[in-house]
């Protein structure tokens, strides 16, 4: 811990008057990566025990999976190990390790969440990395809660359910004003759920509509977002599993259907992960991991975490991201996807830090696509909140102190 204690009093001293540093150019010379940090979310799974929540308007038989609720599915199994084998040849060409071979010790540290489906993502992910070679997939004990992935859960953060709907509701206006833009998409919901041909039609959207404290101090959603959220996250799922297209939202759901309603599962991120008093509670402890291995020189030169789309969405909102994924929604996490940040060090020593999204489309997860160099995932650069007008780079100190004063305050 050390290490990182001197790294946030290197911060605070930034954030309390370095200015002179910022005056420094931007770089130098040809440009060396590194390191490199990769935020997963897990890959394809079943879905969660009544996560669409539509029982009141769709009616059809939903398609039974073989796999059971929220687990990995082997097709999310082999997705994930695709895009293992991929990064093992992009990282190989940015010298961050060999082509073939087992990684040297201490090369490559992958840590996961407690769930199955990403502690299974993360040993798929290896297998494809490391062919062979047993890479250690760190977690902790299985269904506990770890504070680096659920905080709140595991009350390693401060936090109050009235006070976060407080907050949310003065940032972004509350789950009312956050839906009000997107009548077309719920309307094309409701023609999925086949509940606009009943008598009378469903109006999803004048659900009556609540962001209050729950009786634990947690957070109660009602409304719209709280009904179409997880229920676009179960068709893209259908899609993304290679499920029949007459199974797929009852063959009602095209492949441009989804990219639009995906939209509605970003929703839910807009209130219980990107604001800023739910972003620096659900993200600020991965957040500061992931500080302290861009700014410490000896930690492994790759890194690679596996969690929840909940995680991605809150550590882009505290390095001030957003990003459109092909086949999904403005701000929805794509299915074993990744958040990356690397370290790119200039000709006179001096480091910066880039920031990309990586992810399959949903066709390439449902076809199982082979990756590669000539034939690679979608790759989107991201704008930081500390880029310099006209600077593609944040100098890393900038990073670690743009990002110190997001998690210091709500």
């Amino acid at each position: 811990m050390k290490p990182f204690l001197s790294i946030l009093a290197f911060v605070a001293l930034l954030a309390l008057g370095g200015g002179a540093a910022a005056q420094d150019p931007g770089p130098s010379g040809p440009l060396k990566v590194e390191r490199t940090v990769m935020l997963y979310r897990h890959g394809i799974r079943a879905p969660l025990p009544g996560e669409a929540a539509v029982d009141a308007y769709a009616h059809p038989p939903w398609p039974v999976w073989s796999t059971p609720p929220s687990l990995l599915t082997p097709h999310g199994r082999e997705a994930a190990r695709l895009m293992g084998a991929y990064d093992r040849q992009r990282l190989s060409h940015l010298g961050l390790t060999a082509l073939d071979g087992c990684p040297a010790p201490g090369a490559v540290a992958i840590w996961t969440n407690t769930a199955q489906r990403t502690i299974a993502s993360g040993e798929a992910f290896a297998e494809g990395f490391a062919p062979g070679c047993g890479l250690a997939v760190g977690h902790q004990p299985p269904d506990t809660e770890d504070p680096l992935f659920h905080p709140v859960e595991a009350r390693a953060v401060d936090f109050s359910g009235a006070k976060a709907a407080v907050a949310i509701t003065a940032e972004n206006g509350g789950p009312a004003a956050l839906v009000a833009p997107y009548a077309a998409k719920i309307r094309e919901m409701e023609r999925v759920l086949g509940c606009d041909r009943a008598q009378p039609p469903c109006d999803i959207a004048s659900a009556p509509t609540r962001l209050t404290p729950s009786a634990d101090d947690g957070l109660t959603l009602d409304g719209p977002i709280a009904i179409l959220s997880g229920t676009a996250q179960v068709f893209m799922l259908q899609y993304a599993e290679g499920l029949p297209l007459d199974q797929v939202g009852w063959g009602r759901a095209t492949p441009r259907t989804l990219e639009e309603v995906s939209r509605l599962h970003a929703l839910l991120f807009d209130i219980h992960a990107r604001p800023r008093y739910m972003a620096r509670r659900i993200g600020g402890p991965m957040a500061r991991r992931i500080s302290g291995i861009l700014a410490a020189r000896d930690a492994p030169a790759v890194n690679v975490f596996v969690g929840h789309d909940n995680n991605v969405a809150a550590l882009a909102s505290l390095i001030g991201a957003h990003f459109k994924m092909d086949g999904y929604g403005q701000d929805d996490p794509p299915i074993g996807g990744a958040l990356e940040l690397q370290v790119l060090v200039d000709g006179q020593g001096r480091r910066f830090v880039d920031a990309f999204y990586e992810a399959q489309t949903p066709d390439q997860l449902r076809s199982l696509a082979p990756l590669s160099l000539t034939s690679p995932p979608v790759r989107r650069a991201l704008d930081l909140a500390c880029q310099a007008p006209g600077e593609r780079l944040c100098r890393l100190e900038d990073f670690l102190a743009a990002l110190n004063r997001r998690l210091s305050a709500d």
